[in-house]
């Protein structure tokens, strides 16, 4: 059925059940009902209070016991394993490129693989300004977290695309609790710690308060510090130091701007290159320090030892929530949370920017350590790499790049609960958030690099920068005298620049009220109804050195970036009944209208949901809505192509047939977005056959259209390529990309005439791509099926205690998706040439066995991940790593493992000892010849790992 079609029958139906329910007589109020009471509960999903044993939605619970049973160090290294989320950001890799960034720093939830932004979370039932689940509470003070698995705009508004997260905080505690964790890993090269507290105590004057907060260390792990995978993996770009440079012809030396000049003739490799290499091992720190010669008289530069595998991470928690309750029917609450995470960002020391090096920089033939003696400029080269003296802040040990991010997240909220009848409720909130980020940024300062190059470097405006491989002493050429750089010269060339990199801030005030409508022949008939008013404010400040010209990482070419602000409201209402039909069959009707004033958007999204109780202890759901995901204000912003650069790492080329590596990847906003949408219906049942028996199985089918996504530096070129095709009329198998080629001189032309906004070439280098600028767009459209299938059964025996099973899987059944072109099949497959979707196992699940008897009680889990078909580009010209025989990235099944020790009565105080071992069998990523040496976006790189907890709760 046509997607307008179905949104038709979908309003249609709405109208009809509302109107239908308000056909029935008022009179029906004064009837009473003859049922016993049962207790109420409102879960993530409704606004509702429904008592019912299974909801309309698919709603999963993660208790704090789950967690802590689990070992995981954090709570993104636990929902990295559940069958329902992919990609989820928990191992640091410069692959990076595609699907979403993968820093360790900041894990999100990603539901379905369908981008971290398309899932909603709420603390504590509310938006949440920083959706980073490590500092959204401490960990200790986490109660449960209720996941919504199809879509949320109805009730929720926009970002609920593919469902809700609802982290929802312990509030009633009276008593103290402090819990002491330690893990670290087999070889011992990193740990983790953490120490939380938690204080509460309900008053007799009806106050309850609560105050917890934690304290949690990650050490970093660097890509040395797991050689085997490091001697498989591509981390080599062709510009380094020792690089490679061509004579220039006519250059003016102009410090900060272009010298005017012409690089002429071929490569002049440095003779340093490959002279001092005296660690020559890939998987080794500080390998391969003089380069690697290669032919055509190139310098490779070996980085890999220089990224980590694991950010290292400070994070600090602090949740206070108190509640007064001003008499029986009105309760007031007050709530405060406070996050900081210092974060450790290792790269390389200095990025390769041909325009800035081209252009920009002279090396005259006058310099007293210049080997070619003719003028020259770089032309694979980078300011510093792993040889010569370094700036101060380098890190000795690993030779990279150490800089800080420093992320303050604060929340506060006050709200107050009023009983209005004893059937209706009204509750209002505001709610002020604000998160910013500090950056200890390690930079180059361009006009100090070109002036000492030409000998008019240092504070004195006398000294001469060395800039090639002479420089280190372990150098044949070097010469104490004339090609050593001093300290005091190369930190003034690379200092240190500490700023605010951005500010997000979030208000919000919402009311509702819920309540009894009317009874009718089946029961009684609810409803809400409610307002939130949403502003955020976001302000992305410009670097230093970028904003006044003098950043090495901004072209000098184009006009520097800006520091801007930018802002959106939204006014939304939202309107949900609970209809009985029958006496086992209930519908759900849900319907949100959200004004965004600032994009002058407006969107509706509906939803109807049905339960019917077939049996006592079965029930039948079925659901079908709208999601949307409205631009942010930062992704809508205007274009600017000199925003955010860095360097290309990876990548070929298909019009020129080259690699992609040593150009600038940026990225800028795009003011013309449109928000994404999604249809998602959901058919499902729980079963209880027996008291401890639980069984349930959910049908998922979801269409997403529109979808924003940031590309991949790799997908811009892709696009750029098809344009290209079909602009000369061509096709990729015809295409010669052969200078002098018909097709490749059409190409050129192609180019000459405009060619795609987003990506620069350099027409003095066989058209070699020297910036790609990559935008939010609207881009593509995914649609998904699948089963999500869970299972729990509890055996009490008399003697040996009570064992409990239970299962979690999710098997997908179709991944597509299309990019503006024809559908493309992503199910069981790598997806490693695309930025659109993630890696897509067809089964993901988990199995747990857990045993308590008195004060013991053990569980070991299994987790597991069918294999993928490998579809990366194969880069192995230096390892020689091939690529899987069987054309798999191989299944993986991890088992953790765990014990629990209760002594209740110690002192008049509760300790619990917890013991385990996370992959118990040390099962190791799969090696591959791709950045990182394997796939960090399925499989992980700790190896096995212990841990130790201990909780105590004194009897005070």
């Amino acid at each position: 059925m046509p997607i307008k079609n179905q949104k038709y029958y979908l309003r249609t139906m709405i109208q009809a059940l509302v109107s239908g329910s308000l056909l029935v007589p008022a009179l029906a109020l004064a009837q009473q009902s003859d049922t016993p009471e049962v207790e109420e509960v409102v879960v993530t999903g409704s606004f509702i209070r429904n008592s019912a044993f299974a909801q309309n939605n698919p709603v999963d619970t993660v208790t704090q016991s789950d967690i802590l049973e689990s070992g995981a160090a954090s709570m993104g290294n636990y929902i990295r394993d559940l069958p329902y989320t992919q990609n989820t950001n928990t191992v640091a890799n410069v692959n990076a490129g595609n699907s979403g960034a993968q820093s360790s720093v900041g894990t999100t939830f990603n539901l379905r693989g369908l981008g971290e932004n398309s899932t909603l979370t709420l603390m504590d039932g509310s938006r949440s300004v920083d959706s980073g689940i490590n500092t959204l509470l401490p960990e200790i003070a986490i109660d449960r977290l209720e996941v919504v698995l199809d879509g949320g705009s109805a009730l929720y508004g926009s970002d609920a695309v593919a469902g809700v997260v609802n982290l929802i905080p312990v509030k009633d505690f009276d008593g103290f609790r402090v819990r002491l964790y330690h893990q670290f890993d087999e070889p011992q090269d990193f740990e983790d710690n953490k120490i939380g507290v938690m204080f509460g105590r309900n008053f007799s004057n009806g106050i309850n308060y609560v105050f917890a907060a934690d304290y949690a260390r990650t050490t970093p792990l660097m890509m040395y510090e797991r050689p085997r995978t490091l001697r498989a993996a591509y981390g080599w770009a062709n510009s380094g130091n020792p690089g490679v440079w061509r004579e220039l012809d006519g250059a003016t030396p102009n410090p900060g701007q272009v010298h005017g000049g012409e690089l002429v003739g071929g490569n002049l490799n440095d003779p340093s290159c490959g002279t001092f290499n005296d660690v020559t091992d890939f998987g080794a720190a500080n390998n391969n320090p003089s380069g690697i010669v290669r032919p055509g008289n190139n310098c490779f530069f070996n980085y890999n030892a220089q990224w980590p595998l694991a950010e290292g991470r400070t994070e600090y928690n602090i949740f206070q929530n108190m509640t007064f309750d001003v008499s029986d029917r009105v309760q007031l609450e007050a709530q405060m949370s406070l996050a900081n995470r210092e974060s450790e960002n290792h790269n390389t020391l200095s990025y390769q920017l041909n325009a800035n090096n081209r252009e920009g920089l002279v090396v005259p033939a006058a310099h007293p350590a210049n080997p070619f003696d003719v003028d020259v400029g770089p032309w694979l080269w980078r300011p510093f790499a792993a040889a010569g003296t370094l700036p101060s802040y380098t890190d000795l040990k690993t030779g990279a790049r150490k800089q800080t991010y420093d992320d303050t997240i604060q929340r506060y909220k006050v709200g107050a609960r009023f009983d209005l009848t004893n059937s209706w409720t009204a509750n209002s909130s505001y709610s002020w958030q604000r998160t910013h980020r500090d950056y200890t940024a390690r930079m180059i300062n361009m006009p100090n690099l070109a002036s000492a190059l030409i000998g008019q470097g240092g504070p004195n405006g006398n000294e001469w920068f060395n800039p090639f491989g002479s420089a280190d002493m372990r150098s044949p050429f070097y010469d104490a005298a004339t090609t050593a750089n001093n300290q005091a010269l190369v930190d003034w060339i690379a200092p240190t620049v500490p700023f605010r990199t951005s500010q997000r801030e979030l208000a919000v005030f919402e009311v509702n009220t819920t309540g009894d409508l009317y009874e009718l022949p089946a029961g009684m008939a609810q409803m809400a109804i409610g307002y939130q008013m949403r502003d955020i404010d976001e302000w992305n400040y410009a670097n230093p050195l970028s904003a006044a010209g003098t950043d090495y990482n901004t072209s000098i070419i184009d006009t520097p970036p800006t520091s801007r602000n930018y802002g959106s409201r939204v006014q939304a209402a939202y309107l949900e009944f609970e209809v009985p039909l029958l006496d086992t069959l209930d519908a759900q009707i849900a319907v949100r209208h959200e004004n965004f004033t600032t994009y002058d958007l407006q969107t509706t999204t509906p939803k109807v949901a049905l339960r019917w109780e077939a049996l006592p202890e079965l029930a039948i759901r079925a659901s079908i809505g709208e999601s949307f995901l409205a631009p942010t204000p930062a992704d809508a912003r205007p274009f600017d192509p000199n925003e955010n650069c860095g360097e290309i790492f990876f990548g070929n080329d298909p019009i020129t047939g080259g690699v992609l590596n040593g150009g600038a990847t940026c990225s800028s906003g795009n003011p013309g977005l449109a928000p994404e949408t999604s249809d998602i219906w959901n058919v499902g049942f729980t079963w209880e056959p027996l008291d401890d028996l639980t069984l349930s199985m959910d049908y998922q089918s979801i269409e997403y259209t529109d979808r924003i996504r940031t590309l991949g530096t790799l997908d811009i070129v892709a696009i750029e390529f098809e344009e290209m095709l079909a602009a000369i009329g061509s096709t990729p198998a015809a295409y010669d990309p052969t200078p002098g080629s018909a097709t490749r001189e059409a190409a050129n032309a192609w180019i000459a005439g405009g060619g795609l906004s987003n990506v620069t070439r350099d027409i003095s280098d066989n058209q070699r791509v020297s910036r790609v600028v990559s935008q939010a767009q609207n881009v593509s459209t995914v649609w998904v099926d699948l089963f999500d299938a869970r299972a729990s059964y509890t055996m009490d025996t008399n003697n040996w205690g009570s064992f409990t099973t239970s299962l979690n899987a999710t098997y997908n059944t179709k991944y597509e998706y299309a990019d503006g072109g024809e559908v493309v099949d992503a199910l069981g497959k790598q997806n490693g040439r695309t930025g659109i979707v993630a890696p897509v196992p067809k089964v993901k699940g988990q199995a747990r066995l857990s045993w308590i008897r008195d004060k013991h009680s053990a569980s070991a889990s299994w987790n597991y991940q069918h294999h993928v078909e490998f579809d990366d580009n194969v880069n192995n010209a230096l390892t020689g790593t091939p690529a899987p025989a069987d054309g798999k990235i191989r299944a993986q099944g991890i088992v953790n493992a765990q014990y629990t020790y209760l002594m209740d009565q110690y002192f008049d105080s509760e300790v619990t000892f917890s013991v385990g071992v996370s992959n118990l069998f040390d099962e190791l990523p799969q090696r591959l010849p791709v950045l990182g040496g394997f796939e960090s976006r399925l499989h992980s790189p700790w190896g096995r790992q212990f841990w130790i907890s201990a909780d105590w709760r004194p009897g005070f």
